[in-house]
């Protein structure tokens, strides 16, 4: 039994930062498993990639912000393979070609979104907890009704979370906000954190929030030491 399953994209990003030399690394579900284990080496994460993609992404470390321009779905050789977990995770939901699996996943079944596609929402009858930043949201209160669980919107500043019954808002003190630093990956990072709350049995949604938001930062900083 694995801990948290990872399904979706894995990317092959090239980084283009002022002042530095062009870099290339893994993204999307690289990044969440990062974090993930950097958060708890001693995790059993299973990774089921189903698209390889390929991301072209410029990163202004003044402004905190980045810009990509990414091809996700160049390769779509991969059968999703169902594996027994806790938490299952589907990274990039709205560009995922195969999701008839969906349904069939036990346990816990989280997902986020990223630029693109519009987002299938028959497909959120199946999501405990679906994570968007602001910046792909088109309209929160649709995607409330359409969840089974809860939706956390998120930004740099903070999050907005609703299951339909319950909503609240957490804000991020403004000397904590990120400044002069690689933001990259910050969306993974985020959710990579709540679910390790949420592996924890930590029923308390505002309390992990809070982490999410605190150590994303925490780990951003450090990795632009």
């Amino acid at each position: 039994m694995h801990d948290i399953s990872l399904y979706g994209h894995l990317t092959i990003d090239t980084l283009l930062t002022e002042g530095e030399k062009e870099k290339k690394t893994l993204g999307s579900m690289a990044n969440v498993w990062k974090a993930l284990i950097e958060l708890d080496c001693s995790l059993n994460i299973g990774l089921s990639p189903i698209h390889i993609g390929q991301a072209l992404i410029y990163i202004d470390k003044a402004a905190g912000t980045r810009v990509s321009k990414p091809s996700l779905n160049l390769r779509h050789c991969f059968s999703p393979k169902v594996l027994p977990s806790r938490i299952h995770h589907l990274i990039y939901l709205n560009e995922m070609t195969k999701t008839s699996f969906i349904p069939t996943l036990d346990g816990i079944v989280t997902a986020d979104v990223c630029p693109g596609k519009s987002l299938n929402k028959e497909l959120l009858e199946h999501i405990d907890y679906l994570f968007i930043s602001d910046e792909d949201c088109d309209d929160f209160s649709e995607l409330v009704e359409a969840t089974k669980g809860w939706v956390i919107l998120h930004s740099a500043t903070g999050s907005v979370c609703s299951n339909g019954d319950d909503e609240f808002f957490w804000k991020l003190h403004e000397d904590d906000m990120l400044k002069n630093v690689n933001v990259l990956g910050a969306g993974d990072i985020f959710a990579s954190c709540c679910l390790y709350k949420l592996l924890g049995g930590n029923t308390d949604i505002r309390t992990w929030i809070e982490f999410a938001h605190r150590t994303t930062t925490d780990i951003l900083r450090n990795y632009s030491t």
